[in-house]
């Protein structure tokens, strides 16, 4: 099989921290990382306004990617804070003109759902993701068919196509969408994969020195369907590679994807979620400051971990209300998250208590100075220059 057919979206994205301005999208990114040596074809069928496509045609053509565009009105991009954030889509999606279906058939096909338009899809083989955090569309729908159908999804989108737990919505999909498997994708706790006998196994996610989450479940559906559609491969060993592929795209942003046999000589820890009460130390005194403490609590709590933010767990009010119940909370914690940026006298204060009761301590430090850092650095705790990833350095520590 020499050929792949990828149909999907083709969109801006932007992101502040880190800073990152491109265009991919899932069908864009899943191209470019199947490319050579991959295939000696990829065909890429999306819709993209004129002024996008000549923005965007250019990149594809340098990794030998044939782009088929069936009409398109407007660009649509997306603009997220950090890799995690919940992005803002422009132009917003009640306005996003809805674009005539257009028919892709193909030996082997990637299908991801799209915000503008419906494909429909004929294959012999099909891996289908619904890409959709709102309105998840089953791959049948409008008439597409596959001899043999891989349908990979989310947990979320699982609930929101079935209204079912993972297990019984996966029963569901393979039911009603006649599909040879189904891989739910589970974050940092990996993924899970079901046939028509039921629950056939577990792959973990894998560690990894930094973290760059957009794009990453484009690059599990990429490899998986090179090796389960292309290779062959049994469904666990496809996810395991999968999954190793994301953790070298989430490390190194790096495409083409590692072939199979690289990606299986690389040697990686699985990883294990530490979880535990975490102590948010950092400044909030101004807009930037706060929003970024509420940031770090949220991306704590969905990386199933317990923090305790002294501006939201005691307030504002005098040291001898404040403090003594601060240091208790550093006391009872299991670990220390520090936002290091600006100059914060108190925050470095914490990060010194905590380092002599021999807390964990991780701290994200952006546009720092090293002298501004020695006394962190030289405690030995863990610094990062990137949010995202000093936060998942601390989910995962051993």
């Amino acid at each position: 099989m020499k050929a792949i057919d990828i149909v999907g979206g083709v969109y801006g994205e932007i992101c502040s921290f880190p800073i990152r301005k491109q265009i991919f999208g899932s069908a864009g990114r899943a191209a470019v990382a199947l490319s050579s040596p991959h295939f000696e074809r990829v065909t890429l069928h999306t819709a993209l306004s004129r002024g996008a496509a000549s923005q965007a045609l250019p990149n594809f053509d340098v990794y030998g990617i044939d782009v088929v565009v069936h009409g398109g009105a407007q660009f649509i991009s997306f603009e997220y804070l950090h890799c995690l954030s919940i992005p803002l889509v422009q132009p917003a999606i009640s306005n996003i003109a809805e674009q005539p279906p257009f028919h892709v058939q193909g030996e082997l096909v990637v299908q991801f759902g799209m915000l503008e338009c419906r494909p429909t899809i004929e294959a012999d083989v099909c891996v289908y993701d619904p890409q959709s955090a709102v309105n998840p569309r089953p791959f049948s729908n409008g008439g597409s068919k596959a001899n043999r159908l891989a349908f990979i999804a989310n947990a979320h989108e699982v609930q929101l196509i079935t209204g079912l737990s993972i297990e019984a919505g996966a029963a569901r999909i393979i039911r009603d969408e006649k599909a040879e498997v189904v891989v739910v994708k589970c974050g940092l706790e990996g993924a899970r994969m079901f046939d028509q006998n039921g629950f056939v196994g577990h792959v973990p996610a894998y560690l990894t020195k930094s973290v760059f989450t957009i794009g990453s479940g484009d690059i599990f559906v990429a490899a998986f369907a090179l090796a389960w559609g292309k290779e062959k491969l049994d469904v666990m060993r496809a996810a395991d590679y999968a999954s190793k592929a994301v953790a070298s795209y989430v490390e190194t942003e790096l495409l083409p994807i590692p072939t199979v046999a690289a990606a299986e000589q690389i040697s990686r820890d699985p990883i294990k979620l530490a979880r535990g009460k975490i102590y948010l130390a950092g400044p909030f005194r101004e807009l930037g400051q706060r929003v970024m403490i509420n940031e770090a609590r949220k991306v704590l709590r969905d990386l199933e971990m317990q923090p305790f933010s002294p501006v939201h767990d005691i307030g504002h009010g005098p040291a001898r209300s404040v403090v003594q119940r601060d240091l208790a909370a550093i006391k009872d914690c299991d670990a220390v998250f520090a936002i290091l940026n600006g100059s914060s006298p108190g925050t470095l204060f914490e990060v010194g208590y905590a380092s002599a009761m021999n807390k964990p301590i991780y701290c994200v430090a952006q546009n720092m100075r090293s002298s501004d850092i020695k006394l962190p650095e030289g405690a030995g705790c863990v610094i990062h220059e990137d949010f995202i990833s000093a936060l998942h350095l601390l989910a995962w520590r051993q």
